[in-house]
């Protein structure tokens, strides 16, 4: 009898003690976020060929057993419970995929998505390694690489200010007089009454009958208040039409255009009329700016606005201030038009006769065109597209992995795409510890994708994917690894007891 029972008693115990590593592994990592489950399985040995009396001259049936060892430790990549994060930058994934993060070009491959912005912007893991993604830059994804936020020169996160280039305004007009009149120049009233040299009131109160006011911005960023004051106007012979005039103006200390400036046209931006029919629909306009040379108050000088690709007519403004500010901006009452139609040279050559008005060829009203529909007069519908600067509120990121930020301007807009990697077999990852894996040969490179994509799994927001260990399942495999054991330290015991006996006969 020889000791090769005991041999293979203690690659049993060897075994099942490197099992119960295992599960004691899993079971301390029960809360690791991201964890994954590994799995021990076991192989035998080589087994020894024996040549039996039964059948002397063939080899291979008669075989006898050497042992067990382990045959493969295999990761179960099932999702994790998920559990809710503390921040925004808590990031799960439901499905196939891995985060990518890098340190000093060592990449690693992750589940746990406990992220952070570190103070240069970077977003990084517990470990210091940063998150791989793409940049956005005016919507479109740059190359691969750290997700850093853009931040300034003063290291805060802003989006720069927007100049206003357009300003809607849906209205509609009420029951008013003709406060505002002219001799002279009957559809330009409300121009004549302008003073800007007045600065607290250019267009004096009970001189139009309705205004309305909207905030507008210059390309510095600055917040100036645009008025529109309207006024009927009183017409012989208007065949079931009504008529209004308006102006457009700001406060004429902001006015910063040369040799209009401290002038009583100071702050006098548009000058027009709007022309309805019998219903109160909007069916035709004019609009006239001052040409930049010139006395600005005589209407020799106001030429008919250029109209802009939208249909829309606009005026360019120069705010004042050590830096000026500049804005070219359109004004749309609802009404688009491909151009004027007989525009006369000046607004001094339309005088009494409303024929010589310009009127808008092809004239198209939208949907929240201004009315002319009696009872009390109101604004409807406003808006303009400039923005001043602004400053980080917070920060989404939808299942896609898109972070967008939202500023405290309400501008929202696209950061970064965190990005995901999948591979050819994932088994065959190496696991590196601080919960990152590394590519091997057997595994091949990750692929990058989108989430939510083919084959890519979706991204949580705020949410945090927990470890898959099972625990009642751990207790179970514990307590037959702990027989397995028992059961081949009994071999050994009992091989030494048949050693014991026959050294007892040797005596």
């Amino acid at each position: 009898m020889g000791l090769s029972a005991l041999y293979i008693g203690a690659t049993g115990m060897k075994t099942h003690g490197s099992g119960m590593q295992n599960i004691g592994n899993n079971l301390a990592n029960v809360n690791t976020v991201g964890y994954k489950n590994t799995d021990i399985h076991f192989s035998t040995l080589l087994s020894q060929t024996l040549t039996t009396a039964s059948n002397p001259l063939t080899v291979g049936f008669s075989q006898r057993g050497q042992g067990v060892g382990v045959g493969a430790v295999l990761t179960d990549y099932r999702n994790g419970g998920f559990m809710d994060g503390s921040a925004t930058t808590d990031l799960a994934i439901s499905g196939k995929g891995f985060f990518r993060v890098e340190q000093a070009g060592e990449v690693r491959y992750t589940r746990a998505g406990n992220f952070r912005f570190d103070r240069n912007g970077f977003l990084v893991d517990p470990n210091g390694y940063r998150v791989q993604g793409k940049a956005i830059v005016n919507g479109a994804a740059q190359a691969t690489g750290d997700i850093l936020l853009p931040l300034d020169a003063n290291g805060e996160i802003t989006v720069p200010s927007r100049a206003t280039s357009s300003v809607v305004m849906g209205m509609n007009l009420g029951t008013m007089t003709d406060a505002s009149t002219s001799t002279a120049n009957p559809f330009f009233g409300l121009f004549e009454a302008w003073n800007g040299t007045d600065a607290d009131s250019p267009l004096a109160k009970g001189a139009y009958g309705y205004d309305n006011t909207i905030r507008v911005y210059d390309s510095e960023g600055n917040g100036h208040d645009l008025t529109v004051s309207l006024d009927r106007v009183t017409v012989s012979n208007a065949s079931g039409k009504s008529y209004y005039e308006f102006v457009v103006g700001t406060d004429p200390q902001a006015d910063g255009r040369p040799g209009v400036a401290g002038t009583s046209g100071a702050g006098l931006l548009m000058t027009g009329t709007l022309t309805f029919n019998a219903a109160g629909e909007l069916e035709d306009m004019t609009a006239f700016t001052y040409g930049g040379s010139g006395d600005p108050r005589d209407l020799a000088n106001w030429t008919p606005a250029a109209i802009g690709e939208s249909g829309v007519p606009g005026f360019a403004m120069t705010f004042a201030g050590d830096t000026p500010g500049t804005a070219d901006i359109s004004l749309s009452f609802g009404l688009t038009g491909t151009g004027w139609t007989a525009a006369p040279a000046s607004a001094a050559d339309v005088g009494h006769d409303k024929t010589l008005l310009p009127g808008l060829a092809d004239a198209r009203a939208g949907s929240f065109a201004t009315t002319a529909r009696g009872a009390t007069s109101t604004t409807v519908y406003q808006t303009q597209d400039g923005t001043p600067v602004g400053w980080l509120m917070n920060l989404q990121v939808d299942d896609a992995g898109t972070m967008i930020g939202y500023f405290s301007n309400g501008v929202h807009e696209e950061l970064a795409q965190v990005s995901l990697y999948t591979f050819v077999n994932e088994w065959g990852l190496r696991r590196e510890g601080g919960n990152h894996f590394s590519a091997t040969s057997a595994s091949g490179e990750g692929v990058e994708g989108v989430a939510g994509t083919l084959n890519y799994g979706r991204i949580a927001q705020n949410t945090l994917e927990g470890s898959n260990v099972d625990m009642a399942e751990e207790f179970t495999k514990m307590i037959i690894t702990e027989r397995g054991f028992q059961a081949n330290s009994k071999v050994v015991t009992t091989q030494d007891q048949i050693l014991q006996v026959l050294y007892q006969l040797k005596k």
